[in-house]
């Protein structure tokens, strides 16, 4: 075998029942080449299930993003937009291999003319040597130099060339396929052949499929009613060659509507364009045989034997065959026109008899299979209809779609000569019926009426189907369309896996991928799932990567110019125009999208007022310029003196105000008309997402806004999330600019954080990733996407292997229900200042860079010394959360830029108890970025400023400790950093060190006030993320700062320690969790190597495989408690400490409970029917005999009698009291048998098991 880069060994072992007749097919079995695609490469394996082939693959896709990201184990390295090498010298190296090949099966993926010479030539060196071809839509490539090689070979001459074209979504580079050339009508064979050969064509919907235009250069096996060829053979030296004209997928004809254009964030499958047929049985099937009959042909393996069309009589088929083998068998099957076997077994001689109840009449297919000595050697089918003797000749709907507690009518009309039975199903998305009855008719006319009373579901759909029978049996089906439940629960409560299933035409293979997605853990936006995502027709809110190219050019003219007729936003947010066209469109998309319920409604992906985080000062356009004047004209209070004031400025009226460009500011030490014009800018892309959001909710009253592809928070990106959080519902975040911890900080009740994962990574980093995703905060984790999960035959990738050990774990074991739902994370007391003005005033300082790697440096910190924060924005202190919180600890991480009303209450907090801790350039901006001579709470630290510079100098290398210094001993060999502003003096209180130059230079000053502190400590915490990864890095400045945060009140719940006792410092994180009076914690071993990272922040490509050496570590807790391992079910005693060992990227989590839970009490019936409610009861059962002051979550577990969970009915549920009813809604068609029903109480793992019997 040919060993190929960067591709998969196509697996066939696994997937639902398939049709086996064509297996046992004469002679050896046939050894083909396939060349699949990444999107429909399950099709080569279904077919080679059915056949039973052998077979050798090499992955090509039409679409370079496939090729690139999606085969999951070679994520991001097997191509590039212009770049797709790899691949075709795969084809190359096995087309020129001595790998032996009965046919070529070759798609022109986008031309031949792009297949390397050598592999062209290799094609037809093979047929010439007797080798079969079949050709898929067999073509040249747009702008490409015909090939000679398939002149040469094909049958079918293409009238027609594909190339490449822009995508709306994701840019250029994507196939372009030519609807406009595509026609579609009924198919017939154009003359006697073995490949069409009991094919019916006349039975298939080839009106929902299209052929191309193409020329005839041999004999042509299928026409359309135009005459235009869709199927010809022909011969090439000692080969044969087969042609297929028609739009395929990759083997198959594809959907006549299929574009595959849906976003990747649209899980809507109802309105996925061709991905359903009107045909009611599964007519794919014929097309597998017809293209296996090509193999055959082109094989040269056709047996001597051929299936006649049968002659029919009235009560008998008379079967026969040509040719000289004759066969010793024939089988039949007769089904009707819903797949169902009507009768089967073997002719008598050639006589078929036919049964008596196909007299009342219907649709029929009768499949043959000649044998001859065991072997299959002809297959056919042939259909017939018969006169109904009873049908639905009316039905009606009271609705279209349902609200739960609403009721469905059904009104049905039957009509015929005979009399019968009736029977109606409530079906849901999966299969599982909900309500049936039977109801008989009589002959002539007949009205019947049923209802259906909707309740909440998980499926988002339901369907009516009614089976009209004489005598038992089925003569027609009536289905109606899928009618949505509009979900009644749109929050999330539990932690959530979702990802959007992606259109691949017809529906096929939607079942497989349901299956494939609950082995991974996902738990929503699954074919069927109630819980969903929808667009909301905004658009506007960003530039995306590809359409990046107008807007890059406008920056260049701008530099180039230095006109601001370039600096304008397209589209400008503030243009009435804009919004009067997005208000109509949000509207009518939403009035489309709103009964499905979604979750969210999705405004943006990867917005920005600029284009991502890129530094261009948008917009001055008068509508930004004249909104703008308004808006300054408020934030000063009508006061063009305190604007004046403000930007150094002698305007007579507002209308004179213009704002400055970064340079010009700069130029004219004058920040704040740029300050103000970039905080009024943050201000109209914030106001974008108000009016979204508002406009959502006038349409639907319970729908919110997603933001995906959350950008970092800076001076240019807009992204202020405190403010953001007031108006979006569901955030996805990427992994840039600490924006797990700014969401998790800011927050509202019913908030979706979401996080994007997938891109290939696996191993430790998979796992570890999810972990810490959780512990920061997130809700849900969404996957990118389907296609790095589900490799091209639906095996999973390793990475979707990897990632569902922790999806799995977390929900269905109730580990995020409990840490995200029902406990609270605890802060310690300590919280961390969101300053955008700090953010404005270092991009105008220059200084952008130490500012974020110093917010950096205090995130890690704070965690490696084992606590826990969270961040506070400027609005929230200057409404006086500090101290309403209970806040012990401020941190200002390079807080240059304070409002006045944030000193006050900086001042306040200190004054009643808390500390604050400064590390450099405290307060020396006004919130419009002007600069100030004096810090605004110098006076509150107790220092004086001879400076403001902060800039590397001779002497603040050397730290010489204060000896008169009380709070605690100053490390006298502490170097890690250095001094930052040598202009500090200090003036009241007392500083740890002074600089061993001067020895006039403060650091570390403490001064008292009130009842608080407030510390300054010049120096800053930028370098400590890289100093932290050196061996025993950071750990003076450790032990300083864990001096200063002990002066406040934070507390942690508990110290991780080795079992020696010595600190554990850098490569863990604890986590805390409260919940009445019980209480989490939790550590997570960070990885040691630093996995590469994308532009979003995200790890990208394959993680880390092999772990170190776990380490041995103890919990010391601030309390005894009743104490439990969590993920181990183990009960650990009354005690105030825990050890355990702790591998590379894995968590310890522990509850620590008042008491100890005894027993988790159940009942229920043990016996349940179908189509009945049934009740279990629970019951916490505690020693001492109390009822918790805490809330539990229950884990249950139903399990099939196979010992299959079944997801649909396994559930976390929330465990306010100690004893909770829960109900289960057992389906019509539930499987009989004994089911396994395991609860299980997720903080102490105690658990129940007990089982019923499905009756």
């Amino acid at each position: 075998m040919v060993e190929k880069t960067y591709d998969i060994t196509y697996e066939t072992s696994f997937g639902g029942d398939y049709p086996d007749r064509l297996q046992s097919y004469a002679g050896e079995k046939l050894k083909l080449f396939f060349v699949p695609s990444v999107k429909h490469g399950r099709e080569i394996v279904e077919f080679i299930r059915r056949t039973g082939v052998a077979y050798e693959t090499v992955t090509i896709d039409r679409a370079w993003d496939l090729n690139k990201w999606g085969i999951g184990d070679y994520y991001d390295i097997r191509a590039s937009v212009d770049d797709q090498h790899i691949m075709f010298d795969n084809l190359e190296k096995v087309l020129t291999s001595e790998e032996h090949f009965d046919v070529l099966v070759i798609p022109a993926v986008n031309g031949w003319s792009h297949f390397t010479a050598a592999a062209r030539e290799a094609i037809v060196r093979r047929v010439k040597a007797g080798a079969g071809l079949v050709l898929m839509r067999p073509f040249h490539g747009e702008d490409k130099l015909k090939s000679p090689e398939l002149e040469e070979l094909s049958p079918l001459v293409n009238l027609f060339e594909e190339g490449f074209a822009v995508d709306n979504n994701a840019g250029e580079g994507y196939p372009k396929v030519r609807f406009d050339l595509l026609k579609s009508g009924r198919w017939t064979a154009a003359k006697s052949h073995y490949i069409t050969s009991g094919i019916p064509l006349e039975l298939l919907p080839c009106e929902e499929l299209a052929y191309y235009p193409y020329q005839a250069a041999g004999d042509v096996l299928i026409e359309a009613a135009d005459g235009s060829p869709i199927a010809a053979v022909k011969s090439c030296g000692k080969g044969r060659v087969v042609a297929f004209g028609y739009y395929p997928r990759d083997i198959l004809p594809q959907h006549k509507e299929f574009t595959g254009k849906e976003s990747t964030y649209d899980a809507v499958i109802d309105r996925w364009a061709g991905a359903k047929s009107s045909c009611t049985f599964a007519f794919l099937e014929s097309f597998y045989e017809l293209v296996y009959r090509s193999v055959i042909w082109a094989a040269k393996r056709e047996t001597d034997c051929l299936i006649e069309p049968p002659v029919r009589k009235e009560q008998e088929w008379d079967v026969r065959t040509s040719g000289s083998l004759v066969p010793d068998r024939i089988q039949y099957t007769i089904k009707n026109a819903y797949d169902e076997i009507v009768a089967e077994g073997n002719c008598d001689g050639s006589v078929l008899p036919l049964p008596r109840q196909l007299e009342n009449g219907g649709e029929f297919r009768v499949a043959l299979n000649a044998f001859a000595a065991g072997e299959l050697v002809d297959f056919a089918t042939f259909g017939f209809s018969q006169p109904l003797q009873a049908s639905i000749a009316e039905a009606v709907l009271s609705h279209q779609s349902l609200q739960v507690g609403e009721t469905l009518q059904v009104m049905l009309r039957l009509e015929g000569l005979a009399a019968g039975e009736l029977s109606v199903q409530i079906i849901d998305d999966y299969g599982n019926v909900l309500q049936q009855s039977v109801t008989a008719f009589k002959s002539g006319s007949d009205r019947l009426t049923q209802e259906f009373r909707a309740a909440a579901m998980k499926s988002m759909h339901i369907t009516v189907q009614a089976d009209v029978r004489i005598g038992n049996h089925l003569v027609q089906r009536w289905t109606s369309e899928r009618i949505v439940v509009t979900p009644s629960q749109r929050q999330i409560e539990d932690f959530e896996v979702f990802t959007a299933p992606q259109n691949r035409g017809h529906g096929d293979f939607l079942g497989l991928v349901g299956e494939r997605y609950h082995e991974i853990g996902i738990t929503g936006l699954f074919p069927g799932s109630s819980k969903t995502l929808t667009m909301s027709g905004a658009e506007g809110l960003g530039v995306y990567w590809y359409h990046r190219g107008p807007y890059v050019e406008r920056k260049e003219q701008y530099y180039r110019t230095k006109d601001k007729e370039y600096l304008v936003r397209i589209p400008c947010l503030n243009d009435p125009a804009f919004w009067q066209g997005l208000q109509h469109k949000i509207t009518g998309k939403v009035a489309e999208f709103k009964h499905f319920g979604p979750i969210a409604y999705f405004a943006n992906d990867e917005g920005s007022l600029t284009c991502y985080t890129d530094e261009l000062d948008l917009c001055f356009c008068s509508h930004c310029l004249g909104e703008m004047r308004e808006w300054l004209k408020q934030d000063y209070a009508s006061d063009i003196e305190a604007l004046n004031l403000s930007w150094g400025t002698a305007y007579s009226s507002w209308n004179e105000a213009f704002p400055l460009t970064r340079e010009e500011a700069r130029r004219r030490s004058s920040y704040a008309p740029w300050a103000d014009h970039r905080r009024f800018m943050e201000n109209t892309f914030i106001e974008a997402y108000r009016r979204i959001a508002s406009i959502v909710k006038s349409e639907d009253e319970g729908g919110v806004i997603r933001m995906s592809g959350c950008q970092a928070s800076t001076a240019y990106s807009g992204y202020d999330y405190y403010r953001l959080h007031q108006h979006v519902g569901y955030f996805e975040a990427y992994g840039v600019g600490n924006q797990y911890e700014f969401h998790r900080s800011f927050a509202k009740p019913g908030t979706i954080i979401g996080g994007w994962f997938g891109y290939g990574v696996d191993g430790a980093t998979a796992k570890h990733g999810v972990w810490h995703g959780v512990y920061h905060g997130l809700t849900l984790c969404n996957i990118f996407w389907e296609f790095s999960m589900l490799n091209p035959d639906y095996s999973l990738s390793n990475s979707a292997k990897d990632l569902s050990v922790p999806f799995k774990e977390i929900r269905e074991e109730g580990i995020g229900k409990l840490l995200l739902h029902v406990a609270e994370r605890d802060h310690c007391g300590i919280a961390i200042h969101y300053s955008m003005a700090s953010v404005r005033g270092t991009t105008i300082a220059a200084d952008r860079a130490r500012f974020e790697s110093n917010r950096q440096g205090w995130i890690d910190m704070l965690e490696d010394s084992g606590y826990q924060y969270s961040f506070v924005a400027t609005q929230q202190i200057e409404a006086g959360e500090l101290l309403k919180n209970d806040y012990k600890l401020l941190v200002l991480p390079y807080s240059i830029a304070l409002s006045a009303a944030e000193t006050a209450e900086i001042t306040r907090f200190v004054q009643q108890g808390g500390v604050i801790i400064g590390d450099i350039q405290t307060g020396l901006m006004d919130k419009h970025c002007t600069p100030l001579s004096q810090g605004q709470l110098d006076e509150l630290f107790g220092i004086e400023r001879l400076s403001t510079e902060a800039e590397p100098f001779y002497n603040n290398d050397g730290f010489v400790p204060n000896a008169d210094f009380n709070y605690f001993v100053p490390d006298e060999s502490f170097q890690d950093v250095r001094i930052a502003e040598f202009g500090i003096r200090s003036r009241d209180g007392q500083p740890a060190y002074r600089d061993d130059f001067m020895r006039k230079i403060a650091a570390v000053n403490i001064r008292q006030y009130g009842e608080g502190k407030a510390i300054y400590l010049n120096l800053a915490l930028a370098e400590y993320t890289k100093l932290r990864r050196q061996s025993n890095g950071g750990s003076a400045l450790r032990e300083l700062i864990g001096h200063v945060i002990g002066l406040s009140e934070a507390s942690k719940p508990a110290e991780l320690t080795q079992l020696n006792g010595q600190a554990v410092h850098a490569g863990y994180e604890s986590f805390y969790y409260t919940n009445g009076n019980a209480a989490y914690v939790a550590v997570l071993r960070k990885l040691s190597d630093v996995q590469s990272l994308g532009h979003d922040g995200l790890a990208v490509g394959g993680g880390k495989k092999e772990e170190a050496e776990a380490s041995m570590l103890r919990f010391q807790f601030a309390n005894y408690a009743h104490v439990y391992d969590i993920r181990e079910r183990r009960y650990l005693g009354y005690t105030d400490h825990a050890e355990f060992s702790l591998a590379e990227g894995d968590t310890k989590l522990i509850s620590l409970l008042p008491c100890q839970v005894t027993d988790l009490g159940v009942t229920a019936n043990g016996e349940w029917k179908r189509g009945a409610t049934e009740q279990i009861s629970f019951a916490l059962e505690t020693n001492p005999l109390a009822e918790p002051d805490f809330e539990s979550v229950i884990s249950i577990h139903i399990s099939a009698p196979d010992g299959s969970r079944d997801w649909l009915y396994s559930d976390n549920i929330r465990l306010a009291r100690t004893n909770y009813v829960h109900e289960v809604a057992v389906p019509y068609n539930a499987r009989t048998g004994i089911w396994t029903v395991t609860a299980k109480d997720t903080a102490t793992g105690i658990s129940t098991q007990f089982e019923v019997t499905i009756v």
